[in-house]
């Protein structure tokens, strides 16, 4: 991978996948797009262009646009995923048998644990390929996609949180990466990016608390409007549960104000402050059902893990578990059965604390000696 010219596949041809390809297809790269249902990418599939709105302006023309997965990625130098997580597994069985050594997979974003399901998942299938697995914090676009032919990009985010797992990849390929995306920071600490997942913190919340406006289909800005003082109270609460588990564990916490500062150049001080001095936030509509990613990707993938690890080290987080609790019943969906749990993932339970046992011994110790003493709604 030593040419500064690389083939790209991105998986996903929605919001994320377009805005990718467009931004990869100015610098040069050969992009290949693979698309999940063809009525939404007729005139991309036509053109093999996607046009563009916003922060990238112009018509960009892709390589190749495809729904045949080895078609797509056994040639591919780097493979994104821009789907919900709620599919990051289903799509890594889906290309397990065409992946080859030191191919780069890189998750946009990897919500909470990512990077660390899609490389056991390859490892336990396919144990001698070499393969690289890295996820982000955050998707690096506020972008929305535009019928079947463009994509209206809001924002580039000034700076992305990213880490590959196991970190140890980190120091040879971020390089790499960094001259492709310079707005990607390197962290060197995979539970950074997994556990400042603020889609989790923020789309639950709001969702579910408006979610009589949205079933009755109201038109309304989900951020402008649908973000009351009142709201915002219990998206600060939620975030705090979440710095408090995360300092505890002994990672640093980022508060959402201070990622929304960081990643959008605010200047908020409070949390309804955020959501209304975000630009690129202003404009954006209201689902237009409850079966949406912020319920469907954010719960299993956000805010059921959090809670698992509540559980695990006896920190209570009854705001998150009431938001899970509601959007079970709301969408008639076990959430905490789907999702990313220690259960279904024991090395969590070593990997929350690698860095912290050498650091903080006192503490270590009360972990591993927890006996989840506190009380846990299994969401039955």
């Amino acid at each position: 991978m030593e040419n500064s010219n690389y083939n790209i596949t991105i998986i996903g041809a929605g919001n994320g996948g377009r805005a990718f390809a467009v931004y990869l297809s100015r610098l040069g790269h050969d992009v290949t797009l693979l698309y999940r249902t063809s009525k939404y990418v007729k005139n991309i599939k036509n053109s093999k262009r996607i046009l563009s709105f916003g922060y990238i302006t112009g018509s960009y023309k892709i390589k190749n646009i495809t729904n045949n997965y080895k078609e797509a990625v056994e040639n591919a130098d780097f493979i994104l995923y821009v789907v919900p997580a709620s599919i990051h597994l289903e799509i890594t069985k889906k290309i397990l048998p065409y992946l080859k050594n030191n191919q780069i997979i890189i998750l946009n974003p990897g919500r909470t644990w990512g990077a660390i399901e899609v490389y056991n998942t390859i490892r336990k299938y396919r144990p001698k390929l070499q393969i690289h697995v890295g996820e982000t914090q955050t998707l690096l676009f506020t972008c929305r996609k535009i019928y079947d032919f463009g994509v209206s990009i809001l924002k580039i985010k000034n700076t992305v949180d990213f880490c590959f797992y196991p970190e140890e990849d980190n120091e040879l390929l971020f390089p790499i990466i960094n001259s492709i995306f310079p707005e990607f920071n390197l962290v060197d600490d995979i539970r950074e990016t997994s556990l400042n997942n603020m889609g989790a913190v923020i789309h639950p919340v709001v969702t579910v608390l408006n979610a009589g406006s949205i079933t009755r289909k109201s038109q309304f800005h989900f951020y402008e409007e649908g973000i009351s003082r009142n709201i915002a109270n219990l998206v600060e609460k939620i975030d705090k549960e979440r710095c408090k588990i995360l300092k505890y564990i002994g990672v640093k916490p980022t508060s959402l104000i201070k990622w929304a500062n960081q990643v959008y150049g605010c200047k908020a001080t409070d949390y309804y402050e955020v959501f209304h001095q975000i630009e690129s936030y202003k404009n954006i509509k209201a689902p237009k059902s409850l079966r949406i990613r912020y319920l469907t990707e954010d719960i299993p993938t956000g805010l059921v893990p959090l809670s698992s690890i509540g559980k695990y080290i006896s920190i209570s987080t009854p705001n998150i578990n009431s938001i899970i609790v509601l959007a079970n019943t709301l969408l008639n969906t076990n959430f905490y059965k789907k999702g990313r749990t220690i259960e279904k993932y024991p090395a969590l339970k070593s990997l929350l604390i690698k860095k912290w046992v050498s650091k903080e011994p006192e503490y270590s110790n009360s972990l591993l000696q927890t006996q989840n003493s506190v009380f846990y709604n299994n969401f039955e």
